[in-house]
């Protein structure tokens, strides 16, 4: 178990973050500049936060009252950066005896790099530098040298961000098997969605250096709470609502009214794929003109909003310029609340 409650200022930016992780992989998730690397680099003792907790099974890593600050070797947590953080004058069996160092006996040390080779797949590269290796075999060596210490919490940075889609595919399959024989928590930092949702079990939402309620995957994914939870896990059509009338809320931005019973709604959102186009009005609707449309979508703008585009299936008896009710059935209208 993995609890974390810090602030941070810095560069004037506030970091208010608050949660816990049990033994499993945990998505820190949020646009770029929310916090999330700043989160990981205090949890890992790389930088010291202002005020706050930290704790790892049990045993406090950080606690600003009582003046505890365990240095980062001593945490048992292994970090995995972006750029994976190689030494890059040092061969791939070298990084590997160095993630070894503290933690293994020297006359096991060399049994133990031929174990990490093998598993991970890197028989053959032993000798070959940083310098040598595809960027695939980086991340393997970078992930296999966190493991090396044999950590209690990994903390991964995104570690698919520099590959290309079809690495990064065959990368997750290994890290997937990976992380299901890793007996500790996992935090993963990404702003992919799709990556999350084939990762990891919870999810907690980062925004503007605060993190919000964690969520589980299902919950965050079909019904999220918040506007930024919505665009996160992929919602393509995001409004701001305001309950006007028992039992309505405005939607200014679509020129339209809607049924809704949350007193304190602030906002809605619907995916395309369940926004279907109609010659007659039923369901939630809003009357719009078609931009444009192709195979994928159909782009469409409220009459009077032509800046906003609402995003929505496909439908080969409408055309560019037509005017329609793009509809959504009410269980598919997910109300959303006010950031916390």
């Amino acid at each position: 178990m993995l609890e974390v409650r810090l602030k941070k200022q810095y560069a004037g930016f506030m970091l208010n973050v608050r949660f816990q992780a049990r033994d499993e992989v945990m998505a820190l998730l949020g646009a770029s500049g929310a916090g999330k690397t700043m989160t990981l680099k205090c949890i890992a003792g790389l930088v010291k936060p202002d005020a706050g907790y930290i704790a790892l099974d049990g045993r406090v890593l950080f606690d600003s009252e009582r003046h505890i600050d365990i240095a980062p070797q001593e945490r048992d947590v292994g970090l995995l950066f972006q750029n994976y953080a190689l030494f890059p004058n040092m061969t791939v069996r070298q990084n590997l005896l160095c993630g070894l160092m503290h933690v293994t006996a020297r006359a096991k040390r060399n049994h133990e790099v031929e174990r990490l080779l093998t598993m991970f797949c890197l028989q053959g590269l032993a000798d070959r530098l940083p310098s040598q290796l595809s960027g695939g075999q980086q991340q393997r060596v970078a992930l296999a040298r966190c493991l090396a210490r044999k950590p209690k919490l990994l903390l991964l940075d995104e570690p698919f961000a520099a590959l290309d889609s079809h690495l990064r595919w065959q990368l997750e399959q290994q890290l997937l098997d990976t992380l299901a024989a890793f007996e500790g928590t996992t935090l993963y930092v990404t702003h992919d969605r799709e990556e999350t949702r084939r990762l990891c079990q919870r999810v907690c939402v980062m925004r503007g250096g605060t993190a919000l309620p964690v969520m589980d995957m299902h919950r965050w994914y079909h019904t999220p709470d918040t506007r930024s939870a919505a665009l996160l896990a992929g919602f393509e059509n995001v409004g701001t609502a305001r309950w006007v009338t028992s039992g309505y809320a405005d939607i200014p931005q679509w020129g339209t009214t809607w049924p809704c019973a949350k007193a304190d709604v602030t906002g809605v959102a619907f995916r395309a794929e369940n926004a279907c186009l109609s010659a007659i009005q039923k369901d939630l609707a809003i009357r719009c003109r078609i931009l444009r449309s192709s195979e994928q979508e159909t782009i469409c703008a409220p009459l009077g909003q032509m800046n906003t585009l609402l995003r929505a299936l496909p439908d080969s008896r409408f055309a560019a310029g037509d005017e329609v009710w793009l509809c959504v059935r009410p269980e598919n209208a997910i109300w959303l609340g006010r950031e916390e």
